[in-house]
């Protein structure tokens, strides 16, 4: 009798593990399809699969426990608003009592899981939670404003952004527009248009063709085999890194740091530098040198070279 007791007590612990959401729904949608997610709270988590099936997988918390309820059970806590049309999905979840839980244990927390196809062009929304997409060929569109953004092998242009969290964005064939208020940006092989932002944080950038443009307000800017043109900016940071290929532009300021940048060699510049030291290489040199600025044409001119900080600026060939 105590086997058997141990037997199943065992059994409905297996049952528990693996039962990491509370209930699923399933759609058909044609391909491509259109999938919004809204939501004040939870994470979102969305999959790309080749098939044309999409479900939608509902994990609902409580002191950070996933409960076993249905739909109807959760519909007794929040509002759930579903709505398809043709080969779009919207889900959007608003809270009946949401400042009226005593302690915030008490509340439930919504999070999703999305498995859908390939094609399908993604809005994803949460107030406080984080966001993970990965695998699909359309453009997509992710905002938390807390929480961090991770994103990977997306076919087709991303925005995402956060208020208060980091963003990680790599192996996307398109426009990226990445920004966090509070937060570090990481970029990696990105083959399009690129514009980065953060107010207090560092942005890190390998691998990415276009024109690209990375901001900060406090914190280093890093880049590593950029082809394209670059602009960066930073008030209170360092700026370092290599282009392996360099057109139209070139432009790095910073208030409070140093510059150190290799570009292809024997490139033909225009250049306007500025610095407290300067080291750069005066190849076929026109135009005027001085100890603290730069100005003029090197090996005939040709891609305008702008940079210009309180510290010291180094420029080399590689």
């Amino acid at each position: 009798m105590k086997t058997i007791y141990i037997f199943v007590l065992l059994l409905t612990s297996i049952n528990c593990l693996s039962q990491d959401y509370s209930f699923k729904e399933s759609y058909q949608l044609g391909s491509p399809a259109q999938v919004s997610i809204s939501s004040s709270d939870g994470n979102i988590e969305a999959v790309a699969f080749d098939n044309d099936k999409t479900d939608i997988f509902y994990i609902v918390r409580k002191n950070n426990k996933v409960l076993n309820i249905s739909r109807a059970d959760l519909e007794k806590e929040v509002t759930l608003e579903v709505q398809q049309s043709g080969n779009s999905l919207s889900i959007v979840v608003k809270y009946k009592n949401e400042f009226g839980w005593s302690d915030w244990r008490d509340k439930m927390v919504v999070s999703f899981r999305l498995q859908l196809p390939r094609e399908t062009a993604c809005t994803l929304r949460t107030s406080d939670g984080n966001i993970a997409l990965k695998g699909f060929n359309r453009d997509q569109r992710c905002n938390t404003s807390d929480g961090d953004v991770n994103i990977s092998d997306v076919r087709g242009s991303v925005i995402a952004s956060t208020s208060d969290g980091n963003v990680s964005i790599s192996k996307v064939s398109g426009g990226v527009e990445a920004k966090t208020s509070d937060g570090d940006i990481q970029l990696e092989e990105i083959k399009g248009d690129t514009r980065a932002s953060t107010s207090d944080g560092n942005v890190v950038a390998t691998k990415l063709m276009g024109n690209i443009t990375m901001k900060t307000s406090d914190g280093d800017l890093k880049f590593r085999d950029i082809a394209g043109s670059l602009n960066a900016h930073t008030s209170d940071g360092n700026v370092t890194g290599n282009l392996t290929e360099l057109k139209n532009e070139l432009t790095i300021r910073t208030s409070d740091g140093n510059i150190s940048v290799f570009v292809p060699a024997n490139i033909g510049m225009d250049l306007n530098i500025k610095g407290e030291s300067l080291d750069v290489p005066l190849n076929n040199f026109s135009g005027r040198s001085e100890k603290k600025s730069i100005q003029g044409k090197s090996n005939g001119g040709g891609v305008a070279v702008n940079l210009s900080t309180s510290g010291n600026v180094t420029l080399a060939y590689r």
